[in-house]
């Protein structure tokens, strides 16, 4: 009876860690098309204007994001239940409002707006909710937290190395500390709100 059931047991891991190790392998692919992550991604393909490189690989994003949205119902179910923490999302709505009075970045506002409301949305589902939901289901909690946070300075260090590379100690320990408030916010609370909340409304804040 027992040597019936190991074999069992080994194939369950093995396919587990077949889906970790794909699951964080599609994260770096998708990763990849966040929208303004990399001066010359794939909106760059098609144009040689930045503000127009940027509306496209924003359009990609929010197409890709509603179609990925849409192959979750069971996750967005916990990830968008309403809380008290709904409520937070006033903070990125005032700091949008006041955002014409202080924006002083090169492309147009309503683009920035727009390319920032879809980038956060499309890191943090991407990081915090799925990726870390597919983790939370074959490893243990603790493993979730530090592969989140390492994963998602991994994106940031291998596509932006000039500024996050380990070479740059102080940005590189930030991002790193960052992914672990970040992946602790999303279990604790279990839904997204407070993440999406303070992450858009930091952008539309210091813009």
């Amino acid at each position: 009876m027992d040597t019936a059931i190991a074999p069992e047991g080994s194939a369950r891991n093995r396919h587990s860690w077949v889906v970790v190790i794909a699951a964080v392998l599609i994260w770096f692919g998708l990763w990849y098309l966040t929208p303004g992550l990399l001066s010359h991604g794939v909106g760059a393909l098609f144009t040689n204007d930045d503000a127009t490189s940027v509306l496209i690989e924003t359009i990609i994003a929010l197409v890709l994001g509603v179609l990925i949205l849409l192959m979750h119902p069971r996750y967005n179910r916990e990830l968008f239940a309403r809380d008290w923490s709904v409520w937070l999302y006033a903070i990125p709505l005032v700091a949008g409002m006041a955002l014409p009075f202080h924006y002083g970045l090169v492309y147009p506002v309503g683009l920035y707006m727009f390319w920032m409301t879809v980038s956060v949305f499309w890191q943090d589902y991407l990081t915090f909710s799925l990726l870390q939901k597919y983790l939370a289901e074959r490893i243990p909690t603790w493993a979730v937290l530090v592969a989140s946070a390492v994963i998602f300075w991994a994106g940031h260090a291998l596509l932006l190395p000039d500024k996050f590379a380990p070479v740059h100690l102080l940005p590189s320990l930030a991002i790193l500390a960052l992914g672990f408030v970040l992946a602790s916010l999303r279990v604790r609370l279990g839904t997204l709100h407070l993440i999406l909340a303070l992450h858009l409304g930091f952008y539309f804040i210091l813009a």
